[in-house]
């Protein structure tokens, strides 16, 4: 990496940290007003954050016009991690949490995998600042979805060669007005999500919490407020919020740009979503029903709940799911595999990608029978290029051997295979109640080794992992070239 560029990273990373340095005021006005034992944790994680991000920012003054497409694949990768170290430190300096567990942590939280170590008794500010920390991750993940991810990973979060286009078009002014625009849609859909949450009776505090979680899909598997309330009405609103996480930030844009929701529901992928969400609501309803585990108004109630829940990969829970039969928590294992359409805040390979690897094997199913037959695979009135298809291939090629590898790793520990193939699958999709559907109860009894192990993969999963590969890449390529 050039110098004018490390100046440029510098500046981004700079300004995203002093971000996240402003949003630490909230839990700590609210420790002040609270009068919490963690106001000096918080205070001093305030300080740290605002001195690294002022010094990268002085390092990376006068940044130039142009970010390079491996520098952008840098920012996509180095971003989690950083802002891992930078949200731990409350966690940390409050003396709640191990380094290993604060870490572990922060990570659960940027990724939105909602997996928690915290003690149930540790003060309140620290449960709001790792709601915010899920909400930071999501927000970041959205930016990156409007400025960098696009020409790093193509329309569908694929990779492309940076040697085809080794400065691609947006200047870092345009960068800078899409993040802004990228915000403050985030924000008015939280303001929603919070006042929706507000008419169901929780309070102010609860529904702030709940609106960020449900949002950003960072859930939380130890929450147990759905369970307490039994709240028929605070259901429907987190399905609300759940779904509108779920569908393509993009076509959120577009129908803001021209003022037409139809755009939304227009949309093929979002579509073969609902449907999906419908026929598999109705399949785990029939069958609690069945084995007579519920009455069918409330076996279709849990039934949507959840269906939407692991669709979204948020993973809140509004009954015992691990008690369920095993056919339907497999259901339920397989829709977070899938997650929600693509350029959502949901995890999982994604609606799109299914879709397109389904009629890629149709139609090589008809050029076996017909091999002089011309055929073209299609979406939203779009003919997918053959490039992008096996695009695709090579991304689900990939994800399988990481969840592989992951699973393999997990079961040298003390884990039984069916509970680490149920960590590997929720990690990698981030949602942590995912290992709960086969018996783990809590990442606490894991060995500090492990628990990095799990930080790793979490982030992986979070990120496209297209886009370390071009990042090493690109970095291994230039230092052979300088060489």
């Amino acid at each position: 990496m050039s110098d004018i560029n490390k100046k440029l990273f510098a500046h981004v990373l700079g300004q995203a940290i002093l971000i996240v340095g402003a949003l630490m005021l909230i839990p700590l006005f609210h420790a002040l007003y609270l009068m919490s034992t963690s106001l000096p944790g918080i205070f001093a994680s305030i300080i740290i954050t605002m001195t690294i991000g002022e010094a990268l920012s002085r390092i990376g003054r006068n940044p130039p016009e142009k970010f390079t497409l491996v520098d952008a694949a840098g920012v996509m990768v180095t971003i989690w991690p950083l802002f891992a170290i930078i949200g731990m430190l409350p966690f940390l300096l409050s003396g709640e949490e191990s380094l290993t567990d604060a870490f572990f942590e922060s990570v659960s939280c940027i990724t939105s995998t909602g997996v928690s170590l915290l003690n149930p008794f540790s003060p309140q500010p620290l449960f709001m600042w790792r709601c915010i920390l899920s909400w930071i991750g999501s927000l970041t993940f959205i930016i990156m979805l409007a400025t960098v991810a696009p020409p790093v990973c193509g329309s569908l979060g694929l990779i492309v060669s940076y040697k085809a286009s080794l400065i691609f078009s947006p200047m870092t002014r345009r960068m800078k007005k899409a993040s802004i625009a990228a915000t403050k849609l985030y924000v008015g859909l939280t303001a929603i999500s919070i006042c929706l949450f507000m008419t169901t009776g929780i309070g102010a505090n609860e529904s702030i919490k709940m609106a960020l979680m449900a949002l950003s899909t960072g859930g939380w598997s130890e929450h147990t407020l759905f369970l307490l309330k039994d709240n028929i009405w605070l259901d429907i609103v987190a399905t609300i919020s759940m779904m509108s996480a779920c569908v393509n930030f993009l076509l959120y844009f577009e129908a803001v740009k021209r003022r037409d929701l139809k755009i939304i529901f227009k949309n093929a992928e979002f579509r073969i979503f609902c449907g999906m969400v419908l026929v598999f609501t109705a399949v785990i309803a029939f069958h609690l029903w069945y084995t007579e585990n519920y009455t069918v108004m409330s076996s279709i109630r849990y039934a949507f709940f959840h269906v939407i829940s692991f669709s979204s990969t948020s993973g809140f829970l509004s009954a015992d799911v691990n008690s369920w039969p095993d056919f339907d928590r497999f259901t339920l294992l397989m829709l977070v595999v899938v997650g929600g359409c693509i350029g959502s805040l949901s995890g999982g390979i994604k609606v799109k990608r299914i879709v397109i690897l389904f009629k890629m094997t149709l139609s090589e199913m008809r050029r076996s029978l017909h091999p002089h037959m011309v055929s073209h695979i299609g979406l939203d009135n779009e003919i997918i290029p053959m490039r992008i298809v096996m695009n695709i291939l090579c991304y689900f090629f990939v994800h399988l051997a990481i969840l592989f590898i992951f699973t393999l790793i997990l079961s040298l520990s003390d884990i039984r295979l069916p509970e680490a193939t149920g960590i590997a699958i929720g990690l990698l999709s981030s949602v942590g109640s995912a290992s709960g559907l086969y018996g783990l109860e809590t990442f606490s009894s894991l060995s500090t080794g492990f628990k990095i192990i799990c930080c790793i993969f979490m982030m992986i999963g979070r990120m496209e992992i297209f886009a370390l590969m071009l990042w090493l890449s690109g970095e291994s390529e230039e230092r052979q070239n300088k060489w």
